[in-house]
């Protein structure tokens, strides 16, 4: 298969799919699109530091249990 093949076939499973096919080099350069990408990914860092983990939310509630449990109250120790 040579390389004007893969296109054929690329565009055809685009269309297949009911995709737009780009067909010139675009609009936006790389540093346009790479500026872009910094502040989306800025923004969705920030909604997601504000947000707790599940390996947070987990801790909390194994310390709660811990924290219920009768059997795991602290008994007095005798000295020797």
């Amino acid at each position: 298969m040579y390389m004007g093949d893969w296109v054929k076939k690329l565009d055809a499973f685009l269309t297949f799919d009911e995709r737009d096919i780009l067909t010139h080099a675009g609009r936006i350069s790389h540093d346009m699109a790479q500026a872009k990408a910094e502040v989306e990914y800025d923004r969705f860092k920030a909604l997601t530091a504000a947000e707790p983990r599940p390996v947070d939310a987990d801790f909390e509630a194994a310390v709660q249990e811990l924290q219920t449990s009768p059997k795991l109250k602290a008994t007095k120790r005798s000295k020797r």
